[in-house]
């Protein structure tokens, strides 16, 4: 054992529950979930807006260290490097939401700029949506190690954005201002603070998992310059300079960023200088890293209006420093920083007199959904406790639609795997497969005559069943689907399922849904290939008349036919040579087979 770890699996939740019982009952965690969050039963935060942020563990003291009264009101923690799952993001939302004395709680996401987070913070924020919740999201990208600007991570700049956003959100207890107005106030300036942050990153040694291992290996005398926060290896390697050197080359290639990235006032020579400890860097080491970079802005003409040197955001024990500049394009930035003074950690908790230590005293369990319409239709446990009026709501003719394309989805399964061989992982069929037996596990709840029930219920199932980003995206689909049907439609109509227009707008909304959670678009090479020539016949021929199914078939094999001439831009494909060219994007193909089930 090299590791000062019990149980490598334990050891998110251990670590969680240690924060916790230092707090002294000020902070909570959801039973089951590593989620923790400001105590709700403690009267002392009562701001109408909330600061979340999370991700996967092994950032300490990101993000569960800064749950105080002035950052963040809950972080979501992830397994080790691995983004939360969305039910555990859900789950720790609702609770603030419901817990709160405000009429309506207002929710700011702070999402750093991984795949993994940005799908799953964004489907949690599609069914909180659909609940009522009052959110927002930011991500934040300000790893300029890549040049890519999309593909750019999250980093150490992610804490100056929540410190302000939720500095922001304490000095607005007081505001006569409606939720709605404060969220959009502090969304505004947090979005600013994203714009003008930017990070880079070196290392000496790769960390070391929990479990001992490590991710990557550095001959003697070398290092990693533009590491990420999960341990990956840097975009170039290189012999080990000075400390100068060092701070050098990242301020250096940090202004150039700026510079190609100006924004409003962006050409402000004032700064904010983050120097941030990735893990296992020695004081005496951070102290000579902090002072030459203090130096060298100065000799470039920048003034460096508030300095932090600490351990903010890690990568477990990687032997790196990270340095972030914040352009002050806004005095209120530096009014904000100073709230609470420059510890960003909350230390000095104190216990009630009537507190006492004890690991039940630190878990809450997590809220039912907040929808009060779905409670009484749809209960989270209906899934697997049954429906014993579930008979007065069922249409069967919606139920055997649903049965045919989802019995065409599971026996796809081979050809679908196999065109993702030729440009993939080759398990595109398993996953379709996958989720439509979820869904003909329990079909009896997804054939009602209340489509919008019927969709929404089929989006939780998928979240349940399908990992990875396609479940996600699947769910996104349905849950955007369903705002096209009313949310409270009479059962024993049978006519709305049945509207050409309803299911135009049905499809439109879900295109939308994945576009922006995927981050693709049309002419990527995925599904909206042949989702976008269905909605185009729905759009262009409902006005005629009646659409036939074969016209949508056939709309949906056209657009699939001609991926092959489309070179993936998106997911795994795009690192593949020919990006897939020549071949049938099996997302694309998938959408024409089950829409085929309907002749």
């Amino acid at each position: 054992m090299t590791q000062f770890v019990n149980d490598v699996s334990a050891c998110v939740t251990e670590s969680l529950e240690g924060v916790a019982l230092g707090s002294f009952g000020n902070l909570v965690l959801l039973r089951d979930k590593n989620v923790i969050l400001l105590n709700p039963n403690k009267d002392r935060n009562r701001s109408k807006v909330a600061i979340v942020c999370g991700g996967g563990s092994g950032h300490e003291p990101a993000h569960s260290s800064f749950v105080n009264l002035e950052m963040l009101s809950a972080a979501i923690c992830g397994e080790v490097f691995a983004s939360p799952s969305v039910g555990a993001i859900v789950d720790g939302i609702r609770a603030l939401v419901s817990h709160s004395e405000e009429p309506q709680k207002g929710i700011l996401i702070v999402i750093k700029n991984y795949t993994g987070d940005r799908i799953n913070f964004g489907m949690a924020s599609e069914i909180l949506s659909s609940e009522g919740v009052l959110l927002k999201k930011i991500i934040v990208a300000d790893d300029v190690s890549l040049p890519d600007i999309k593909a750019r991570r999250g980093v150490a700049g992610t804490v100056l954005v929540y410190k302000i956003a939720g500095a922001l959100a304490l000095q607005q207890e007081t505001s006569n201002s409606n939720t709605q107005q404060q969220l959009n106030e502090i969304y505004e300036v947090a979005e600013k603070v994203n714009k003008n942050i930017h990070s880079m990153g070196c290392a000496l040694s790769s960390c070391h998992r929990p479990d001992g291992s490590t991710i990557f290996t550095l001959p003697e005398g070398e290092m990693e310059i533009g590491v990420g926060i999960h341990g990956e290896r840097g975009v170039l390697r290189t012999p080990v300079q000075s400390s100068d050197k060092i701070v050098t080359l990242l301020i250096d290639n940090i202004l150039t960023a700026k510079q190609q990235h100006e924004t409003e006032n962006g050409s402000s020579k004032r700064m904010v200088l983050l120097t941030n400890n990735l893990g296992s860097v020695s004081g005496l080491e951070m102290g000579i890293v902090h002072r030459k970079a203090i130096l060298y802005l100065e000799e470039k003409g920048y003034e460096v209006s508030r300095a932090y040197c600490g351990t903010y955001m890690t990568c477990l024990d990687m032997r790196g420093i990270s340095l972030t500049l914040l352009t002050v394009v806004d005095d209120t930035f530096l009014d904000l920083l100073d709230v609470a003074g420059a510890d960003f950690t909350k230390t000095n908790w104190k216990p009630d007199s009537d507190y006492s230590h004890s690991i039940s005293s630190i878990y809450i369990n997590a809220p039912r959904s907040l929808d009060s319409h779905i409670n009484s239709d749809f209960e989270d446990n209906s899934l697997d406790a049954g429906n014993n009026n579930i008979a007065d709501t069922v249409d069967k003719e919606l139920m055997s639609i649903i049965e045919k394309v989802c019995e065409a989805g599971v026996g796809a399964r081979e050809i679908l795997n196999n065109l993702d061989r030729e440009c993939g992982d080759g398990d595109a069929g398993d996953t379709l497969a996958t989720a439509c037996n979820a869904i003909l596990s329990n079909l009896q709840y997804f054939g009602v005559r209340h489509v919008n029930t019927a969709f929404r219920r089929i989006a939780r199932c998928l979240t349940d069943a399908v990992g990875g980003t396609s479940g996600p995206l699947y769910a996104v689909f349905f849950i955007r689907a369903a705002a096209a049907f009313s949310s409270h439609a009479n059962h024993n109509n049978s006519k709305e399922w049945k509207s050409e227009l309803n299911w135009m707008d049905a499809i439109q909304n879900g295109i939308s849904g994945i576009e922006e959670l995927g981050g693709c678009s049309r002419g990527d090479r995925t599904l909206l290939d042949a989702l976008y020539p269905v909605f185009e016949v729905l759009k262009n021929k409902s006005a005629e008349g009646e659409v036939g199914i074969d016209d949508l078939v056939q709309a949906a094999k056209d657009g699939a036919e001609h991926t092959r001439n489309l070179e993936a831009q998106v997911g795994r494909a795009r690192y593949v040579e020919g990006k897939g060219l020549g071949k049938v994007d099996p997302g694309a193909f998938a959408v024409y087979l089950l829409l085929k089930a309907l002749l």
